[in-house]
């Protein structure tokens, strides 16, 4: 019985893929409307899904703490004598103070970060490209990102002037070396200078704005942030996974966002199948007929024309699925002619794949199913005489 029932099925998809072989522009065109619409949702969530392990890896990178002590105001005003108590607590490993302001370069506003330079070789795994690195006692020195040197016209030994709005006509520095961008998502670094000279320039001298907390294990994060809240609580004590938390709620509704723009066309798609399904229906209701005169259940009709919808969606999904994923190159080309310095990867998810697959199917039994329903349901001899 089971054989037999596996037969019948074959012999049914055999009829239908010969249906749409027959029909081959119809067909065509309707699986092209599936290949848009696949296609734009495999682009749009393999974007989504490159820039979202990218800023995971590159905060974990310019992190590199497992709490953050930081302003409730966002300025620079927590004393440094705080960071004595902070390593009192137990189970942190070494506390480190941290300015992070914005500068002027030019009339070009980039981010400026303050910190012992031994500190930052292990907190932000920064890397050398040209030059040197800072000494600790070069309060009249700067490291430039490599990008943002570039964009200023910047070389090693020249002499900038950085100015904020509380150091009113600025300060000079030379420039002793180049680093390479942080992380996968070639984060463009600013400058980095040691934190005596970032207090100078900000006229805040023995104050920070941040608090960069290094645990002796990550499993204690918890509790040392709650040790630290008790402390401090006047200041905003986040933990690195807490903060990562936030990252992933902000990029799953870009996600969402992405998902739906890309859902948009797969409508279109569905409504071609539905359509295409339809006018089979109509074109073979007199096959229908014969088909029920000879013994032909409701189920098998029923089955032969959503098969019709299932092999569009599965062909449609298939070829949508690898053009997705070339579309990344094209909105990476996209991107690059406006001007914007974002390097998305290609980063293919099995997940994003399968998904995109299931909503192919999904889209081809759904948008089928009516008229397919409509088909099974006509009788026969209303079937047979139709002309």
């Amino acid at each position: 019985m089971a054989i037999n029932m596996i037969q019948t099925i074959l012999v049914i998809i055999k009829a239908a893929y010969r249906s749409i072989a027959r029909r081959k522009f119809r067909s065509a065109l309707t699986i092209l409307g599936v290949i848009i619409g696949i296609s734009a949702i495999v682009s749009l969530m393999t974007v989504g899904y490159g820039m979202h392990t990218q800023v995971k890896n590159t905060l974990n990178e310019m992190l590199g703490a497992g709490v953050i002590i930081s302003s409730k105001g966002g300025g620079v005003d927590i004393p440094e004598y705080v960071i004595a108590y902070v390593k009192n607590v137990p189970g942190v490993n070494e506390a480190i103070p941290v300015i992070t302001t914005f500068v002027n370069v030019g009339g070009q506003p980039i981010m400026a970060i303050g910190i012992d330079p031994e500190q930052a070789q292990k907190m932000y795994h920064v890397v050398l490209e040209e030059g040197r690195s800072l000494r600790p006692d070069e309060d009249d020195a700067v490291v430039f990102g490599a990008a943002t040197a570039a964009n200023l016209g910047i070389r090693v030994n020249d002499t900038v002037t950085l100015s904020t709005q509380m150091s009113g006509g600025g300060r000079s520095f030379r420039v002793v070396g180049f680093l390479r961008s942080i992380g996968t998502a070639e984060l463009n670094i600013g400058c980095f200078m040691t934190l005596r000279a970032a207090q100078k320039l900000v006229n805040r001298e023995n104050y920070c704005s941040t608090i960069l907390v290094r645990l002796d294990d990550p499993q204690l994060g918890e509790e040392v942030e709650e040790d630290l809240r008790a402390m401090f609580p006047n200041a905003v004590v986040t933990r690195q996974e807490e903060l990562m938390r936030h990252i992933d709620r902000v990029m799953n509704i870009i996600n969402g966002v992405l998902l739906a723009l890309g859902s948009i066309s797969l409508l279109v798609g569905g409504l071609g199948i539905l359509n295409t399904v339809m006018m089979s229906v109509h074109e073979r209701r007199r096959e229908i007929g014969m088909l029920k005169a000879v013994g032909a259940e409701r189920w098998h009709v029923l089955l032969l024309f959503l098969s019709e919808g299932l092999i569009i969606s599965l062909i449609g999904g298939a070829i949508g699925c690898v053009l997705g994923l070339g579309g990344v190159y094209l909105i990476r080309w996209f991107v690059s002619i406006m001007g914007l310095a974002l390097n998305i990867p290609l980063l293919i998810s099995p997940q994003i794949i399968a998904g995109a697959m299931v909503v192919a199917v999904g889209i081809g039994l759904i948008a089928g199913f009516y008229p397919s329903w409509k088909a099974a349901n006509v009788p026969p001899v209303e079937a047979l005489r139709y002309e």
